[in-house]
């Protein structure tokens, strides 16, 4: 903390200083006291803060600068550094900071009221008020600008420190009963895991669109590429509502665990986020629950399942190119949508429903698995979900849909 020394009364004063501020810095000692016990008494946080303790210091300093400057002195800004430093460092907010400088302008202002009253430097005196005011907001903005300082540097000690500390509840080696209160947790209620995949340029915002805030505590970070997030809830209601919050304002593929109501679940938490992330197609834009897609979950479960089954299933619909496969996946596709209905489809599609016939009828002939079987018409849904989950954009329904 940067200490001042005891300030003195104004020495340098211009040879046209109005003599009723001259006055009003040669009892300087009791506008400090007067501005004192003002501030104390209108503001509760000068009573409950340690900064009390350097006030009248701080006060004396600003007041003699502000004095100083109002009969002709050169501007001094350090003291209003000084009180904008001690206060953040002291977490006295700064609405309150910015009021003892309101303050501290009031008494200043009462003071040339009482000594100019009965005169006739009604002029001189509008002027040195004017002065007075301008003084005063450039001095408050010295002093906001350093607190900020302050503030600013706190919490990015504080950000990096949430950071280590919310990877290490993830990896389990993190005492959630210190971890709950380091990342603002609820220390009771109910938890899940959030990651969201950055895009191309990485700088995709964390997807709760300050929302969430308002439902349940959240606390994120940066890891392996993509942004990880623990949120915490009072109630299940409450948790479910702040990951719809987070799932609506989702910009990338986003996936959430299961709820859980420990905290050293985490680990298995943030295992069942990724896997329900990787439940969504690439360049998706919501958010996936772990077990909400089953069929999905079951396919992305090692890295060479989803490849495996589109070679073994789709292969050789793949084996035409993209020109002649675009058509038959998207029909497909379109077929499963409309729940295997025929017409629903060919209206998806906007071709004719005989289009769609020929077009399944292809598709039997080139993987050998027909429509109307159970088993293998659910093999042809396994299999085109594969594809959507490696980004195939023949997948779409409007890939080449309406063509023949």
């Amino acid at each position: 903390m940067v200490t001042m020394e005891s300030p003195t009364q104004p020495s340098t004063q211009a040879v046209d200083t109005p003599w009723f501020l001259l006055q009003i810095s040669a009892r300087r000692d009791l506008l400090v006291t007067r501005v004192v016990d003002e501030i104390v008494a209108n503001d509760p946080a000068y009573r409950e803060h340690r900064v009390s303790l350097e006030l009248p210091e701080i006060v004396a300093a600003n007041v003699t600068a502000l004095l100083s400057e109002l009969c002709g002195g050169a501007e001094e800004a350090e003291p209003a550094r000084w009180a904008g430093r001690t206060k953040a460092e002291s977490e006295v907010s700064m609405a309150s900071l910015l009021h003892a400088y309101r303050l501290a302008g009031l008494a200043i202002l009462d003071e040339i009221r009482e000594v100019t009253a009965g005169t006739s430097e009604t002029d001189a005196a509008f002027g040195a008020v004017a002065a007075l005011w301008q003084v005063l907001d450039r001095y408050s903005m010295v002093a906001v600008e350093a607190y900020k300082e302050v503030t600013d540097a706190r919490e990015r000690r504080t950000g990096q420190s949430s950071r280590v500390h919310l990877l290490a509840l993830l990896s389990g080696t993190a005492h959630p009963a210190h971890t709950e209160r380091l990342l603002g947790l609820p220390d009771a209620g109910w938890y899940a895991v959030v990651v969201a995949a950055l895009g191309s340029s990485g700088e995709d915002p964390e997807p709760d669109c300050g929302s969430a805030h308002r439902i349940a505590r959240v606390a994120w970070t940066q890891d392996a590429g993509m942004h990880t997030g623990m949120v915490g809830a009072r109630t299940r209601e409450d948790l479910e509502l702040a990951l719809t919050e987070i799932g609506d304002c989702a910009t990338t593929r986003t996936g959430a665990s299961a709820p859980f109501e420990r905290l050293s679940e985490a680990p298995t938490g943030a295992i069942e986020a990724r896997r329900a992330l990787r439940c969504l197609p690439p360049g998706a834009q919501t958010l996936s629950r772990y077990g909400d897609r089953p069929l999905e979950l079951a396919i992305s479960s090692g890295p060479d399942v989803a490849q495996q089954l589109t070679d073994s299933v789709l292969g050789g619909i793949l084996a035409l190119g993209p020109a002649a496969a675009g058509p038959l996946l998207a029909t497909l596709g379109a077929w499963i949508e409309a729940g295997g209905s025929t017409p629903k489809s060919a209206k998806l599609l906007h071709c004719h429903r005989n289009t769609v016939l020929y077009r399944m009828q292809r598709i039997t002939e080139l993987t050998g698995r027909t429509f109307s079987h159970p088993a293998a018409a659910a093999e042809l849904v396994v299999a085109f979900r594969a594809l959507q989950l490696q980004g195939d954009v023949r997948s779409e329904p409007g890939a080449n849909g309406s063509t023949g």
